[in-house]
Parts: C-alpha cells; structure tokens; sequence
C-alpha cells in the first residue's frame, strides 16, 4: 500500500497511459475521455487512478487537464480501495510487455503531480 506522495510518483512514473477503460491506439495517441480530443505525446493529461486489489494501478479515465477535477471525490467519489487523481505528461516511450514484446507506439506517463489521494480507509467513513 502507497502511503506518501513520493511513493505514489514512483509508482505512477512510466506508467502505461492505458487501461481496460483507456484505449492507447497504434498511432501512439490516446482519447480524452472527457472531450474526445485526441491526446499524444507531450500532452498533459489528469487521470483518475484506483489501486486494483493492492496490486497495480488502474487508470479510469485519462483527459485533458481542464475536464478532470483534481479532487478524489470530484472525479470518481471515494471509494473503499487506495484512490489518486495524477497530472502527468503523456511520453512516447514504448512499452515492453510480460512476454518481452516491444509496443512503440504506447504511451506512458511521466512528469507525475499527485493531486490528491485517497487511501481505502476513507472509504470506510
């Protein structure tokens, strides 16, 4: 479990921008999930972020800084499990998958800011 906001960073930083929810495409873009505006490397983007069984991060939405608040509550409601809101830059890094195949065309996060965390126990309040 994340406990300080360095350690979130950390965790954050090269990060795949994409997930079940948040499709990256082979053009090494991805899709405001807010505005539909297409997002590449560069780009600043927030992200809502929900840790899956304490072990991975999942991004629930990825959009443009203007369309996501940076709260916890404003983005997604508190839930019992460790939530973050991120701002990051998206970087055209690649990506290497668990069977050692290279995706180029995948874009990953850095230049992370936490701006605001929730941890599972406030779910509980």
């Amino acid at each position: 479990m994340a406990t300080g906001r360095e350690d979130l960073r950390t965790q954050f930083t090269g990060t795949v921008a994409g997930s079940f929810a948040i499709g990256v495409d082979a053009r090494g873009t991805a899709t405001c999930t807010a505005c539909g505006r297409t997002l590449g490397g560069d780009d600043r983007v927030r992200a809502g972020c929900l840790e899956y069984e304490g072990h991975t991060w999942e991004l629930l939405d990825l959009a443009c800084p203007d369309h996501l608040a940076g709260s916890v509550r404003e983005t997604m409601g508190v839930r019992a499990a460790d939530q973050a809101v991120i701002e990051a830059t998206l970087e055209p890094t690649g990506y290497h998958d668990p069977f050692g195949e290279f995706h180029p065309e995948v874009l990953t996060l850095g230049a992370v800011e936490i701006l605001d965390f929730s941890p599972t126990v406030e779910g509980y309040e």
